[in-house]
């Protein structure tokens, strides 16, 4: 019983609210309209349109008609900037009766805007499945439209269902789609406080006979498919209509009306059809009617006979550009001698004034001042981003190519036809997955040589074909890719090209984007290879696939490239960085640097500072590859170790000397791996074996020669070669090696050890009965895309892209770029457990992910998560390392990592200025790669300054301030409702 009260006295005060907004409406109108003077009320029919760059004198003469009381309100054909907030402010100041402000646009202002974020065209909206993103972008657009000052707006090609498929105009050709996202972009546009109107109401055939006083009667038919949108926004209550033209001849010469002569008149015919509309559709809005298209009819109207004629027609509103203090005068002299239209024109005027209200315009209109923040916020970008991200649409995938999951043994091309420019952009984005060339096709003459280029069995094409893609080479390109198919993957990416639509379904794998906006050349390489799931549904037949066709791919945990708000992080805290980056580079701390941060599966920030080297010759770039100095320790050692302790080939409390026998019998013979993984076994932290193989400054010939040859293959650095021995002598050298000393029956305290990795690398390479470099390369790197990330890197990349390290005057008396800065490694020919890699951040950030998702990254289980979660956690209550790995030390400000890290944050640092920190707790992967020690290994600035804890810092205040952020800003309520088929949206 107490349900039924309560839900009787909250229906009464609804029923009460709506009351009380109706009467303070009526209330509005009635004293707007009293003060009304005849040539006001005929002054409210007007709607002037204005382009976006009117001049002052044109401006200050409308601002003279709204002051006269003139104009009911103006439209503006074309917006560029947020000088036309200003333009707004200056007509409502001027004019006598707040002005009805437009915007003849569908995809809002951001379209035309230059300071407002453009969304997609309404045929990439149509093939985002989830209708509630068109719901919050219409919102969000009349959020944008209100802070300009603009109260109406139209969805006009939004609602056309698609009938030429060379437009991307239409929310697609399914008239049910189509009406149940413009029912959805129409009602974000309403909840946000804009109205929206609709223009186009589509006229089949219109036939116009006189009948008695000059009363014409129209016979009108419609297309009831192109109908159907409009009738579903009709029955909501669509406020504005403005309806198209029938191209039928119209026969109508009574003289009372404006026309004079016997004429053909397309476009007059969208005068009449108003009555029509709301007699057999039930529309009960306002009409308007473009009387500049009246006026483009053949035939003998004037200026002014074109309204009086549109208004006769039962038309509300006219969109005029005439002189209107004449058009005023001319349609007072009709209503003083055709009386019967005085009621229809107040009729008129108090929608108008009711159209206003609900526009908001009964209250006083204040500007806005600092618009570009307030229109490009951060909801805003997130929202457009997840619109691109929801459209592309696999359309073809019938070998399950889409996503790539095997990355193993498998060479990429990229085959650009139409724009070189664009396709060199999306090449680019592919190349954060996998290495790949680039061929362009922008002519038939670049296909002759292209099955030999080619060639390879095991290789992925991925053809980008751009909408400029001429028809001659695209028809000479596709014969060429259908025999390429038989032994290789071909994947089909088209960025909206009409041409290719014939001939889709002619390939197994195909994924359109229907647009080459920038956005999609960022989003296409990700769902490509499974970092976002493929989920848009085709709006328009692409040839004999049918509209409606969709097959949606899976993400397989690979990174995503996103910005900083789209993973929960403050773009302007994290803008700090670069200042800090700068001050290492200008304080002579390193030439330049690349920082790398990944929050939630996604590389929100990845850029490059300074140059490779003091001279500034050449920049420092996302593809610059650094010597990774000890981290190779944990990205490369230590990986090898986890295999083979997860295969249960090794015990981690085991000694060393059980799986190396020659231990046994020397001062390790009791080091366990654990006490070597966490470098507590007591080995001696470093120690120059190259001198071993010197004479002062004379190298040995046993050991080395200016020539490779079979008995000197290993690249010590340029010209300087090492024998077949060194690396034997290097193993006795570490087996016979110096320990340091302790008290009898006391354990080793922690000492940071270099040694330990070559004892470990040894054991890999027995246990594993494989050089570790190939190991790592075949098992790990490659399969997770990490391309630039091994040893020895001049074997497989040019020396511009790698930067260079120490010019060593002691040992190789030359300037190391390419060859390990570690000497130890040097004479291990660049492969070794403590140091050798080479990567960039990219890569090493693949890595990274990989063990922050617990042994899981792209589709593939590299390691259980149990192995990831023994070997990253704290190991001893007196010493921080994990197994391998260090951890932060808290509370204290000299330690390793920022203070802000969790305890739960793994990583290493590098000599050569690098460093890798994981924080399972934050999801955040964060890289810094530097050449510090170029060209002098003792410049210790990066370390005295503290520049990579400091950027940690960083990257934990965004994660703070993003937070804060969120919590101290309002939601607004706004929900998606359900449409008019009963779905939610």
């Amino acid at each position: 019983m107490v349900r039924k009260i309560s839900g009787f006295i909250l229906a009464m005060f609804v029923v009460a609210s709506t009351a009380q907004a109706q009467t303070s409406k009526d209330q509005w109108v009635d004293s707007v309209f009293r003060q009304m003077s005849l040539d006001d009320k005929i002054g409210q029919l007007f709607v002037v349109p204005v382009s976006g760059d009117i001049d002052k004198s044109d401006l200050d003469e409308l601002s003279s008609k709204a002051g006269a009381g003139t104009l009911g309100g103006v439209v503006f054909t074309s917006m560029h900037n947020l000088k036309q907030a200003g333009i707004i402010t200056q007509l409502q100041s001027a004019s006598r009766y707040p002005l009805l402000i437009g915007l003849d646009g569908s995809s809002g202002p951001g379209i035309r805007l230059d300071s407002a974020l453009a969304y997609p065209l309404p045929q990439v909206l149509g093939a985002v499945a989830n209708d509630s993103l068109i719901f919050f972008m219409g919102n969000e657009m009349a959020r944008h439209m209100k802070l300009m000052g603009i109260h109406l707006t139209f969805i006009s090609a939004n609602l056309a269902i698609q009938e030429n498929r060379e437009t991307n105009y239409s929310f697609g050709e399914d008239p049910l789609s189509v009406a149940s996202k413009s029912l959805a972009f129409w009602n974000g546009l309403r909840s946000g406080g804009v109205l929206a109107g609709a223009k186009y109401f589509p006229i089949q055939g219109l036939r116009v006979t006189e009948v008695q006083k000059g009363v014409p009667n129209v016979q009108l038919t419609v297309d009831s498919a192109q109908a159907y949108p409009f009738k579903t926004l009709f029955k909501n209550h669509l406020p504005v209509l403005m309806p198209a033209s029938a191209h039928l001849p119209m026969f109508y010469s009574e003289k009372k009306t404006a026309i004079k002569n016997l004429f053909t008149g397309s476009s007059l015919s969208a005068a009449f059809a108003g009555e029509w509309i709301r007699e057999h559709m039930n529309y009960d809005g306002l009409m308007m009617v473009d009387v500049e298209k009246m006026m483009e009819s053949p035939g003998t109207l004037s200026a002014g006979e074109a309204e009086i004629f549109a208004f006769q027609a039962g038309n509300d509103m006219l969109v005029t550009s005439a002189n209107v203090a004449s058009v005023i005068r001319k349609m007072k002299k009709m209503l003083r001698t055709q009386k019967e239209f005085l009621p229809q024109l107040d009729s008129s005027v108090r929608k108008i004034l009711a159209l206003k209200y609900d526009a908001g315009l009964s209250k006083k209109q204040q500007p806005t001042d600092h618009l570009h923040p307030k229109l490009v916020t951060t909801e805003a970008r997130l929202l457009q981003h997840k619109i691109y991200k929801a459209a592309p649409t696999v359309i073809a995938n019938q070998r399950n190519t889409l996503p790539i999951h095997s990355l193993e043994n498998k060479t990429f091309t990229c085959i650009i036809t139409g724009d070189s420019l664009k396709g060199t952009v999306f090449s680019e984005r592919v190349s954060k997955y996998v290495q790949t060339k680039q061929l362009n096709v922008t002519e038939r003459s670049d296909t002759v040589r292209l099955p030999e280029t080619i060639q390879a069995q095991q290789q992925v094409l991925l053809v980008a074909v751009f909408p400029d893609t001429k028809e001659k080479t695209l028809l000479t390109l596709l014969p060429v890719l259908r025999e390429s198919r038989i032994n290789r993957e071909v994947i089909i990416c088209d960025f909206g090209s009409t041409i290719f639509r014939a001939y889709a379904h002619q390939f197994p794998a195909v994924i359109t984007a229907y647009t080459d906006q920038p956005e999609m050349l960022e989003i296409m390489p990700q769902i490509i290879f499974g970092a976002l799931p493929a989920e848009g549904v085709l709006p328009v037949a692409f040839g004999q696939i049918r509209a409606g066709t969709s097959t949606r791919t899976p993400a397989l945990d690979r990174l995503s490239y996103s910005f900083p708000e789209d993973a929960g992080m403050d773009a302007k805290t994290l803008d700090k960085i670069e200042a800090i980056a700068q001050e290492a580079i200008s304080t002579g701390a390193t030439p330049g640097c690349q920082i790398l941060i990944a929050k939630e599966g996604k590389v929100i920030y990845d850029r490059a500072f300074g140059y490779l080297t003091y001279e500034k010759q050449a920049p420092a770039t996302d593809e610059t590859i650094y010597d990774l100095a000890s981290l190779t320790k944990v990205t490369a050692t230590l990986q090898t170790t986890m295999f083979l302790y997860e295969k249960g080939l090794i015990d981690i409390n085991k000694k060393a000397s059980v799986y190396l026998p020659e231990l046994r019998a020397s001062n390790k013979k009791d080091f366990t791996l654990k006490d070597i993984l966490t470098h507590q076994a007591g080995l001696w932290p470093f120690l120059p074996f190259w001198a071993h193989t010197m004479k002062d400054t004379t190298y040995l010939p046993e050991y080395y020669s200016h020539k490779l040859s079979p008995q000197y293959p290993l690249v010590i650095a340029d010209h300087l070669y090492g024998s077949l021995a060194m690396k034997d002598s290097l193993w006795s050298w570490v087996v016979k090696a110096r320990i340091r000393e302790k008290p009898d029956r006391t354990p080793y305290d922690y000492r940071y050890s270099d040694m330990g990795f070559y004892i470990l690398q040894h054991l890999a390479e027995r246990m594993l009965n494989q050089p570790m470099d190939d190991f790592l390369s075949q098992n790990l790197y490659e399969p997770l895309g990490a391309y630039t990330t091994g040893y020895r890197p001049l074997l497989r990349f040019p020396i511009r892209q790698i930067a260079p390290t120490e010019n060593d005057k002691l040992f190789r008396r030359s300037l190391l770029i390419g060859n390990v800065h570690d000497q130890g490694a040097a004479m291990h020919g660049g492969v070794a457990g403590h140091a050798g890699l080479f990567s960039t951040a990219n890569d090493l950030a693949k890595l990274g992910q990989m063990l922050l998702q617990e042994g899981k990254y792209g589709g593939l289980q590299y390691y259980k998560p149990e192995t990831v979660r023994l070997f990253t956690r704290r190991q001893f209550e007196n010493s921080r390392r994990g197994l391998g790995w260090d951890k932060p030390t808290p509370g204290e400000w000299n330690g390793p990592t920022s203070m802000l890290a969790s305890p739960k944050t793994f990583g290493h640092t590098g000599f050569t200025g690098t460093c890798m920190w994981v924080d399972p707790e934050f999801n955040v992967v964060y890289i810094f790669l530097s050449n510090r020690v170029h060209p002098d290994m003792t410049n210790n600035k990066l370390l005295s300054a503290n520049i990579r804890s400091r950027i940690q810092d960083v990257v934990y205040q965004s994660i703070f301030n993003y937070c804060k952020t969120a919590e101290s800003t309002p939601e607004k309520p706004v929900s998606a409702p359900a449409d008019t088929f009963g779905r939610s949206q």
